[in-house]
Parts: C-alpha cells; structure tokens; sequence
C-alpha cells in the first residue's frame, strides 16, 4: 500500500540537499522513508524482507562476506518502494563503497549445482553400497536356516538307517545289550533259542533232571584253571571250559536261565563255568574261542566267521 502522504517543502529540500552532496545510499533510503510517514517494519512487510535487513540497509551495514549483487538487489528494491529512482541509490552505492563491488564478484550458481549433484551421486552410492550388504547379510542368514533345516529334517532317515545296519551278523567282538538276570529270578522260565546247528557239531548229551544250579566259577580278568578231575557226559553239572585265542563277547546260561557268564574275554584267557545242562551260549566271534564240555571237545568249525554263534549245549 502506497503512501499519498504529500511532502512538505521542508522534507523535499532535506531530499535536494542530501542529493547534492555524495550521500550514503542507506542514508538516503532512510531519509525518503521517514519523509513519507513509513516505518522499518512497514517496508520490511511490504517487501517481505526482515525487519533486521532493512535496518542494516539504513545503517549502510553492508556484511563483506554478503555477495554484492544481493546488496544491491536489496537497495533497488527499497528505493522502489519509497520512490526513489534506482540508479540514484546504486550510484550513492557504487561511490561510497568501490572496493566491495570490485572484491565481491559474483559467485557461479553453476558450482553450487555442481557440488550438490556430486553430493547427491555420493549418497545414491552410499546408500547403494548399504543396500548392498543387507543383501548379502540376508541371503546369507537365510541360507543357513535353510541348511539347519535340511540337517534337522535328514537326522531322523539317517538314524533309522543306522539303526537298520546294527545286526547281528555285522559283530565280532562287540557285546550285545543282554540284561543280566538276577540270581532271585533262578525260578524264572528257562526260554530256548532255536539256532541252526552244523551236522558236525558237538554230541548231544541228555540232560537228566536236578535241583539246584551251583555258582559261576568264572572270573572276569583272570584265567580260572580248574582242577576238577574229568566227570561222565550224563552229569548234568559238568564243567564247561572256553579258552580264547582272542578277544571275544560270550554269554552263557544254564538252564534255569540263570546268567554264568558275560562280558568281552581276553586272548589267552580260559573260563570254566559250572551249571545245569543245557547252557544257552552266544558267542560274538565263534572262530577264536575253543570249547570243551564234560572233557569232550566241542565243534564250533560250522559257524562262519565274523558272525554271531548262537546255540544250545548240549
């Protein structure tokens, strides 16, 4: 909004002497603004600048590190709202201050562009890179869950399969898991395993009837050497000796079921066993034990070698 406010006589000669003299520009703006009634915060809002602007221009504060092209936009602009000619006001400008023209060129916006596109491909790299490496970082995490997951599911089939492959005939030497019966089950039922039995095994001889089962006379570790003179084939307790030319699991029980001996047997060992006829006997590798029962030696060449031998004696 313009002001109509008409000038006195006194005011517009104010204006023609400054003119004469050389006159700072904000000196001049200051004079015509207050000439026609207006205030700095009134120029300041119809220009849209700040009020600290305004006061800057009228106090000829121009900052040197403001480029001078601004300054002098600032200028024009003022002096057209207080209607003063814009050349008077640049002149008053370029006279009073010749070295801030001259050391303030104006600054290439071409460079600020320059440097911001620079700095923007900068960071769409960065951010690119960043991308990058959470991709990695997540294929990665996957394919280990995946691989976890294939392990997890394959460990059921592959225990399966191992469970499969443990039979009998894949032991030499290594025990089977037998539980031992305990001497208070000695009334327990005595069960026979049918086993196939060579043409060329040991004679059978008949097992009379009898009451009691005597204890194991076997030893673990140390060889056990039986001095009991030769008894008759028809004692139902006589003596079963196994003698070892290698390392070999047996189990033997007599006929109440009752466990004589178990357990892996040593090279070199000989174990005499004494019960009740018929024994039950496993013997884990058949070819390295050597037999003999009531004095007679028993024939073991029919069971193949690396299996498991499982018989009744006699």
């Amino acid at each position: 909004m313009r002001c109509t406010k008409r000038m006195t006589t006194e005011q517009e000669q104010i204006i023609a002497d400054l003119k004469t003299d050389t006159v700072q520009p904000g000196t001049l703006l200051k004079a015509k603004r207050e000439a026609l009634g207006l205030t700095q915060k009134q120029v300041a809002d119809r220009l849209r600048l700040r009020l600290s602007i305004i006061q800057s221009l009228e106090e000829n504060n121009f900052a040197s590190d403001q480029v001078a092209t601004f300054t002098r936009g600032y200028l024009r602009s003022y002096a057209k709202a207080v209607g003063i000619k814009e050349s008077v006001i640049l002149a008053s400008f370029d006279d009073c201050y010749p070295t801030v023209v001259a050391e303030q060129p104006m600054q290439s916006f071409s460079k600020k562009t320059k440097r911001e596109k620079h700095d923007s491909r900068i960071m769409t790299l960065t951010w690119g890179i960043f991308a990058i490496i959470i991709g990695i970082s997540s294929l990665w995490w996957w394919q280990n869950q995946e691989q976890e997951n294939v392990v997890v599911e394959s460990s059921p089939s592959i225990t399966s399969t191992s469970v499969e492959r443990l039979r009998d005939e894949d032991f030499t030497t290594v025990p089977e898991l037998v539980p031992t019966v305990d001497e208070s089950q000695v009334e327990a039922e005595a069960v026979d395993i049918p086993v196939e039995i060579n043409t060329q095994a040991a004679e059978l001889i008949p097992s009379p009837e009898d009451d009691t089962a005597e204890a194991d006379l076997s030893a673990s570790d140390d060889p056990v050497l039986d001095k009991t003179p030769p008894q008759d084939a028809t004692n139902p307790y006589a003596p079963l000796t196994l003698t070892f030319s290698a390392d070999c699991w047996i189990q033997v029980k007599d006929a109440a079921g009752k466990t004589l001996s178990t357990g892996i047997k040593k090279s070199g060992q000989t174990v005499t066993l004494q019960g009740e006829a018929p024994f039950q006997i496993i013997l884990g590798a058949p070819e390295s034990v050597s037999m003999t029962f009531a004095s007679e030696p028993v024939d073991l060449s029919g069971y193949t070698s690396g299996k498991v031998a499982r018989f009744t004696l006699p």
